[in-house]
């Protein structure tokens, strides 16, 4: 335990990613490789589903609500004068991300003996699609924004091939956008009076958008999964479990296309010539508002008769491909009737900013464990009642290795615990022919408190007023869930 608390690294993207799939394995340390057997596994570990018994089914939700240190006033250029100066009101930035209540869903049945089917989704309350992108200068958690946000759906398929080893596939379900903009400005500004009076400048403007089309078309991950059970091959190794899961990079690009035009006429400005001109830009922008990492999950569990399992996982994910949800000029085209703008003289203020953030090739280890109690049996229809105990542990350094100034992505360390309870009965109201379980839990994640060095004399976007003051980073994140499933 002390060799994986030194050598754990982080992995954090949508809710099921930094939380867990359901309110079983989300109170039992959040991961479970190894362990999972119901529709989750589609998401954890396909390979899981092999161990389908009998059809299932659960919905629950899921709330995380984030609490971050806040962030001193900064230097920005507030009154829109194009300066960054004394003369500007301090920017009081909010860098926190936003709480998430969803939903989540799932369900698995077995085929014949050997094989099973499962399906999981999380669904957040407010907003199923959300296209975020930040401004890398404000102060901003770059592998939380944006990303707890997220639809999230798998659904696979898995079977025992040979005597102790199950091997899976699923689908992880994300998409891909398209969005062209096309749009005409007319202003206009003349002096209308009469040669006695002084006149008056009368200014207009039309917008004139000729269409936005938006294209989000499905994309899928593929993810594998094996688990081996030695007990089917060695009696002594019984209830050992061996798995493994892998997860291919993907994301959420959206390619952008702007199409604008100004039309620009001037007359009967005293002794000026009339002026009628036009600037017409021609840009492309490239976005990445969801990236999803490439993954490895190993993990190791110890299960005794349905009675007590105990279980470890790490994960490897390699950070060092990440695209920040940061909006990257791709191409411009600019035309000018009184000058040129030669396309290599056009800059993108975004660029440096990605470019000068390192991140790294990580690890992380969970720890977790689940005791069914003995049952309690009961002279009603519901048989018995049977509760359940779970807990667990995790530790996620952060991915962060260097950025420049031109730049403010925050993350720390962050370490949680869970524990969770499940109560079993039979139905008894014979809506399924099963068992009918509710389960809870609560998970507390502290991120470290530290600091990003930050500071200027001289009035900088995006630097504190205060010039010893520098970034504060750390927090707490609070997530309760519970799930309502049954057998049927």
């Amino acid at each position: 335990m002390i060799l994986a608390w030194h050598a754990a690294l982080p992995a954090a993207a949508t809710v099921p990613d930094a939380f867990g799939v359901g309110a079983r394995w989300s109170g039992a340390g959040a991961a479970g490789v190894a362990v999972v057997e119901d529709g989750a596994a589609a998401a954890l570990n396909p390979a899981g589903l092999a161990r389908i018994r009998r059809p299932t089914a659960g919905i629950g939700f899921t709330l995380v609500d984030p609490t971050v240190r806040p962030i001193p006033p900064l230097w920005w250029d507030t009154n829109r004068d194009g300066l960054t100066d004394e003369n500007d009101e301090p920017l009081n930035w909010d860098a926190g991300f936003d709480s998430v209540l969803g939903v989540q869903v799932q369900a698995a049945r077995p085929l014949g003996g050997k094989f099973g089917l499962g399906f999981s989704a999380f669904v957040p309350g407010s907003t199923v699609i959300r296209f975020k992108t930040i401004e890398p200068e404000l102060p901003n958690y770059v592998l939380w924004e944006n990303r707890l946000q997220r639809f999230s759906a798998a659904a696979g398929i898995a079977g025992e091939v040979l005597p102790g080893v199950n091997l899976g596939i699923s689908a992880d379900l994300l998409a891909r956008a398209k969005l062209s903009v096309a749009l005409t400005a007319d202003v206009s500004a003349s002096i209308e009076g009469t040669p006695s009076t002084a006149g008056e400048l009368v200014t207009g403007a039309v917008i004139d958008v000729h269409g936005i089309d938006l294209n989000v078309v499905p994309a899928v991950a593929p993810v594998v999964g094996v688990a081996l059970e030695p007990g089917k091959w060695i009696d002594a190794l019984d209830g050992l479990v061996l798995a493994a899961a892998y997860h291919p990079a993907l994301g959420l690009p959206i390619d952008v296309d702007l199409d604008l035009q100004a039309n620009v006429a001037a007359s009967d400005l005293g002794t000026l010539d009339p002026i009628i001109g036009a600037v017409v830009a021609d840009a492309g922008l490239a976005l990445f508002d969801h990236y999803v990492p490439r993954r490895v999950a190993l993990g190791i569990a110890w299960r005794r008769e349905d009675v007590f399992t105990i279980y470890a996982e790490t994960r490897w994910t390699d950070w060092t491909g990440l695209q920040e949800n940061v909006a990257e000029l791709s191409r411009a085209e600019i035309s000018a009737p009184l000058f040129d703008v030669p396309s290599e003289s056009i800059r993108d203020d975004n660029t440096a900013a990605v470019e000068a953030a390192h991140f790294r090739s990580v690890w992380s280890v969970h720890l977790g464990s689940e005791l069914h109690l003995p049952e309690i049996p009961t002279t009603g229809k519901c048989r018995y009642f049977r509760p359940t105990a779970r807990g667990g542990f995790g530790y996620v350094p952060t991915a962060m290795v260097s950025q420049s100034t031109a730049s403010a992505f925050l993350d720390t360390d962050r370490i949680y615990f869970t524990i969770g309870s499940g109560l079993e009965h039979w139905d008894p109201f014979a809506l399924v022919d099963g068992p009918v379980r509710y389960d809870i839990f609560f998970q507390w994640h502290s991120l470290a408190s530290t600091t990003l060095l930050r500071s200027s004399e001289t009035p900088t976007p995006g630097f504190p007023v205060d010039p010893k003051a520098g970034l504060p980073i750390g927090g707490n994140i609070v997530v309760l869930g519970g799930q309502w499933g049954f057998e049927y």
